[in-house]
This record gives C-alpha cells, structure tokens and sequence, in this order.
C-alpha cells in the first residue's frame, strides 16, 4: 500500500491506477540555487543510469524544434520587470480562481524568473515523485553505481505513469524522509518538509523550491551529470497522455514537455484537492522551467484547468508575449 495520505489515500490510489489503465563516484557538496548557479560543486563520476531505449538519448532541446540557443535575443526579453509581468498576467484570472495557488516560471536561457504567490506552502501529492527521482539518481552517483532493474522499473512506473506503490518502495530505497532531506539540502531546497510518518504525498514544499528540483532534473549546472538527466528526461518525456496537462499547456506545437503532475484529496483540507504540476517546455526559442501548486480545490477537473490556464499565461508574461 503506498504511503500517501491516510485514509484518503485509497481513493487517490485508484484514481492513479485508473489512469494507468485507460489511457555516482563521490560528490563533494553542492548547493544549486534556482537560477542555476552551483555555489560549490566538485562532480566527479557520473552514474549511468540503465538506458531502457533509443528515446533515452533524447531531451526536451531535441524535439521537432530547434534547440534553444544561450544567446538573447533581445526582442524576446520582456521590457517589464518579469515579477511584475508575472503579476499582470494572474491579474485576469483572478475572477475564475479557486482555492488558493502559486507560479513560479525560470528562463533557463536568459535567467529571467518570477513567482506568484511565492511564500505559501502546498502539499506536493505526486509532484515529489520527481524529487525522489532526482535523489535516486544523485544518490547512485555518490555510489558510482547504475541503477538496478528494479530501480529502473520502479523509476519508469513512478514517473511515467505516477505509480504510488512504485514511489513508496522508492522513497524506502533513497532512505525515506531522512534520505530525502539530506538530498534536498545538498540540492538546495530551503522550504521542502518530507511528509511525516513516509507519507510522501504530504510532503510541504514551495514553489521555489519546486524550479529547483526541476533544475537539478535538466540543468547543465546541475550536480547530476548528463546520462542522470537525460535519463530523467525520459521517463518525463513520456507520462501518460491522460496526465498531461498543467504546465504543458504553455510549450510551443510539436515540442514534448518534460512533465510531473499531481493530484490529490487532502484529509486536512476536507477533502478538497491539491492539484500541482512542474516541469520544463519550450516556448518561443526558449527553454522555460514551470512550477505550479495549489490547494483546496473544488475537485480534480476545475484544479486541472487551472493550473493549465495559470501555467500557460505565466509563461507567456515571462517571454513577453
């Protein structure tokens, strides 16, 4: 059974598994802050995560689009300061909000960045999925090993399909909360509780700290090394098509997101919804990490829509267009 969140976690359970049926050497200390500046950093060993296909060597940069180059086009910086754009874009949605949320959206081209919302805390439901990825992999570098069969297995149906019985034998191999926190202070979250009693689903996290997961997942100036993030694009390459929504909803046609969504029925909140969603898209030329979080919603479908209605008018205000 996985520890998700008490009692309301069978009914999270067979929602997820619903939707699965219908559709390394050492490291010494690295702190990588969200607009991907490592503060100090020696990498050395790269663990080779099992490659499980020819769509392993892909990444997000090497879709139908052209990659996404390091130079600025200036036409393509937004003249506003990007928090305040930010602002102006939530501003018109503010009429059909439910609960309460935040955004969060880093240009990784031109460090361009801006939250909304940004000091409140959410429960993570199956977004911390990809921060347990991210801790699998750092950890099998510290080692210098590949990940197991098993590993691999239980990576590829945690991520992809957001398999929860996956994500607990996972969360137990990486050390369960302790293991979790040592990884993240090493990642630099600096507001990400993991859930109490390996309830992971109720880990407590910010928006901020969710770009830095996803950094960690796709940057060159990560403490992951390159096999370890295009292994992790991967799997976030390919969630299932009935869980892509969310932060999805801003990348360009004919690109393919790297994606972690989660949904979830929080006793605490009387059983209203978190519904969240990070990753990275390409937008414009431009590759954009996206964090989205949110609590008290109604139910699944109205949190649905609005993560991908916020998501994709934040993007957009940060590319200035």
């Amino acid at each position: 059974m996985g520890r998700n969140s008490g009692p309301a976690w069978t009914r999270h359970r067979v929602l997820v598994m619903l939707a699965a049926v219908v559709a390394g050497a050492g490291l010494a200390a690295v702190v990588v802050g969200v607009d991907g500046d490592v503060v100090a950093s020696t990498v050395s060993g790269d663990a080779q995560p099992k490659a499980r296909s020819a769509a392993a060597t892909n990444t997000l940069s090497s879709t139908a689009t052209p990659k996404p180059t390091t130079s600025v086009d200036a036409t393509s910086v937004p003249d506003v300061d990007p928090t305040q754009a930010l602002a102006a874009a939530m501003a018109p949605l503010g009429a059909d909000k439910t609960g309460d949320y935040s955004v969060a959206v880093l240009n990784q081209d031109t460090g361009a960045t801006a939250s909304f919302n940004a000091d409140e805390t959410y429960d993570t439901a199956s977004v911390v999925k990809a921060d347990i990825l991210a801790v699998l992999l750092y950890q099998a570098q510290q080692q210098g090993t590949p990940l197991t069969d098993a590993e691999d297995a239980a990576a590829t149906k945690m991520i992809e399909a957001s398999d929860n019985d996956a994500a607990t034998t996972l969360w137990d191999d990486v050390g369960s909360a302790a293991g979790m926190a040592t990884a993240n202070t090493a990642f630099g979250l600096r507001d990400t509780v993991p859930g109490a009693d390996d309830y992971w689903g109720l880990t407590t996290t910010t928006v901020a700290d969710q770009l830095t997961v996803m950094n960690v997942l796709t940057s060159s100036k990560s403490p992951l090394g390159a096999s370890a993030r295009t292994y992790a694009a991967d799997l976030m390459h390919q969630i299932e098509p009935d869980q892509v929504w969310g932060v999805s909803a801003a990348a360009d046609a004919g690109t393919t997101p790297a994606l972690k969504n989660g949904w979830l029925p929080v006793d605490a909140d009387n059983d209203l919804w978190a519904v969240n969603s990070v990753g990275q898209v390409s937008h414009g030329g431009h590759s954009y990490l996206v964090a989205f979080l949110s609590s008290s919603q109604p139910d699944e479908q109205t949190g649905i829509d609005q993560a991908s209605a916020v998501c994709k008018a934040a993007v957009a205000a940060i590319a200035g267009r």
